[in-house]
Order: C-alpha cells, then structure tokens, then sequence
C-alpha cells in the first residue's frame, strides 16, 4: 500500500464512511493508512463531507489486571473517571454514542459519563428496590439509552450525545415476589417509570444486554431472554436457539441476532419477528480462518483456564459487526461480515464508539 502515492491514498480513505469499525479497520491495513487516519486535517474533513464528526473505536473493561480502563484502537487516547470517583465499586456496564454506563450494585447507583467532556449524571436507583451485593444468583441488567435527534440528511448530528436526554433502563429479579422487575430512568423527568412486573423462574445472567430500537434484550439463565419494551413498558420471554458460549447482537441494522461459538464452530442466528423462530445465517470454521487454532495449547493447562472453552465471546461491538474472540493465542475482533480477524490486545471489552476531533479543533 505504500507504494501508491500520497493523493490515492487519501483518495481512498476520503470515500470510507465515517463509522468506528470502518476507521478502525483502515488504521490497521498500513502505516501509511494509520497516520492518515489518525491525522487531524483528514479528520475535520471528513467531518465536512459527512456533516457529522469523525469516530474513535476503543474499549472499556473492568479487568484489575490491566493499568488503564481503555484500551484504543486507531486512535490513542486517554479517559480519567475522575479522582472523586475511583472506586473499585464502580463496574462498566454499557457503552452508547460516546457515553458510559457504570453500576455501583453496593449503593444502587448508576453513573452515566461521557469520556470525551468529562460530563458525568449520578442516577440514584434505591427508590427500585434491587437487592443488596448482586451475585452471580442476583444480577442485575442495565442498558444506555441515547435520545439523540438526527435527521436523515444528517442534520442534528452537531449537537452530540453529550447534550441529547439519555435514559437508563434496568431489569433485575426480586427474589421474594419471584418476579423480574423492569423500569426506566429520564433525564428529563428524572424519575424512575413505574415499574413493569413479570413473574419468572429465570435468573438474570452476568453478560451485558443488547437494544434494538426500542427494546433492551437481556440474556437469562436456562437459554431464556427478557425483552423489555422500554417504550410501553412491558416484558416478554423468548428462548435461545442454544446455550453456553453465545452472545446477542444486531443483524441487518435492526434485528436480534445470535452469535454462539460450539467447539471451533461460529454459528449466527437472527430472530424472525413475524415467526418468532430463530434462522441459522451463517456457519464458519474458525480454523479455516485462525489455523493456529490446531496447534493452541488447550485452556485446561492453564490452571487460570480451566472452564474456559478453546474460543470463547467476550464482546460485542454496538452495531454487531464486530465479535471479540478470547484464545490461548490472544484475543481477536472478527468482522462478521467479511471475517476478517484482527488482534487485540486486552481481555475484558465494553466496545466504545464516540465522536471528536483531536487537538486541533476541540469543539464538540
């Protein structure tokens, strides 16, 4: 790639679409790529011809064993919670449009912050009732919900996620009643909603939920899923198509889909609404793709491994075209559409897509 000159260069890179994933993955095919990604006047430009701002893809993780709570990817940079706040209490739990949802289950507290303005709301959620000191037998699920207007021709895009209303919605199961308790917090209002009840045996699993459009998916034990309508405020159960080893995630812009690992088998499901069955989409040979899948030492001669599977899903990306794969070998983010694998190097991952400009244009 470096042996084209500079104007195809950026010739290319000037007709990629402004998303996270597509910048990310543009970083990584050269050097030469990488600072043209990474260099300010391409970055404002971009944002002029798409009239919204460019992007930066990273994670967040709650890993005590890494020394900083992001990771980047393409783009460095460097997010402080703030001194006042670092607690080891608070956890990641979401990550939305440039914000971050953290959970403090002591206290019954959430905390929605946006990294690039320093921006911070404290959401008190004690008036819900949740049980104290959740576990891995009382979990509690929580998702960002972004009230950002954009107009089709991209207009609105200028005021950010920063300034928009946001809501927080929350599922968790009352052990005494039995039931699962669904509820959600405005910012505008800010007030909890009434709360919707379901009675289920189910308990609420420690992975992070999903939203598609306006309702928060969050897996549950035995193959179980909550939807939760946050608009109507009502709950609804519907099954897996298989256990163990999977993840929810978007498909086709606006679907509930399913990713499941089984073996070295990569399965994707999406969730046909009007039959409400599940549709196998894709099947991938993971070896064909990581051949030295054959030769990685098995996690179980690794005492820290033991019920870890050869390959397991640690993370989604928020549009679902990213999965993020843990391995003997490291961890990797595979694109689901065109399979291609890319090496990351961390171990917990809350995938965080936000908007900005580097230093020399600071405006939000």
């Amino acid at each position: 790639m470096g042996s084209l000159p500079d104007e195809l260069h950026l010739e290319i890179l000037n007709r990629l679409p402004p998303l996270p994933q597509v910048l990310a993955r543009a970083s990584v095919v050269c050097k030469t790529w990488r600072g043209v990604v990474n260099d300010p006047a391409f970055l404002r430009e971009l944002h002029r011809k798409h009239r919204g701002p460019p992007a930066t893809l990273g994670f967040f993780h709650n890993s005590d064993e890494l020394p900083n709570r992001f990771v980047h990817a393409g783009n460095p940079a460097s997010f402080a919670l703030g001194s006042g706040d670092r607690r080891t209490d608070w956890q990641i739990v979401d990550c939305r449009h440039g914000r971050v949802l953290l959970s403090d289950g002591w206290d019954h507290r959430f905390l929605v912050w946006h990294p690039m303005t320093g921006e911070r709301h404290l959401v008190r959620a004690k008036s819900l009732g949740m049980e104290e000191a959740p576990d891995e037998n009382n979990q509690v699920g929580a998702a960002l919900l972004c009230d950002c207007a954009t107009g089709e021709d991209g207009q609105g895009q200028g005021m950010g996620c920063h300034a928009s209303p946001f809501r927080v919605a929350v599922v968790f199961k009352n052990s005494q009643t039995n039931c699962m308790i669904a509820s959600v917090f405005s910012s505008l209002s800010n007030q909890w909603s009434r709360q919707a009840e379901l009675p289920l045996a189910w308990q609420v699993r420690s992975e992070p939920c999903i939203t598609v459009g306006n309702i928060l998916y969050q897996p549950l034990t035995d193959r179980g899923i909550l939807a939760f309508d946050t608009d109507e405020r009502s709950l609804a159960t519907l099954q897996r198509p298989t256990r163990g080893n999977v993840r929810l995630l978007k498909v086709d812009g606006g679907v509930l889909g399913l990713a499941g690992v089984m073996g070295y088998e990569l399965k994707l499901w999406a969730l046909e609404l009007d039959a409400e069955t599940w549709v196998l989409r894709k099947t991938v040979d993971l070896r064909e793709i990581l051949p030295s899948l054959l030769t990685a030492p098995s996690p179980k001669t690794d005492p820290r491994f033991n019920h870890m599977p050869r390959v397991k899903i640690i993370g989604v990306a928020e549009e679902g075209d990213a999965l993020f794969l843990w391995t003997m070998m490291g961890i990797f983010m595979l694109c689901v559409e065109s399979m291609e694998l890319n090496t990351v190097e961390l171990k917990t991952v809350y995938p965080y897509a936000a908007f900005y400009l580097p230093a020399a244009n600071t405006a939000m």
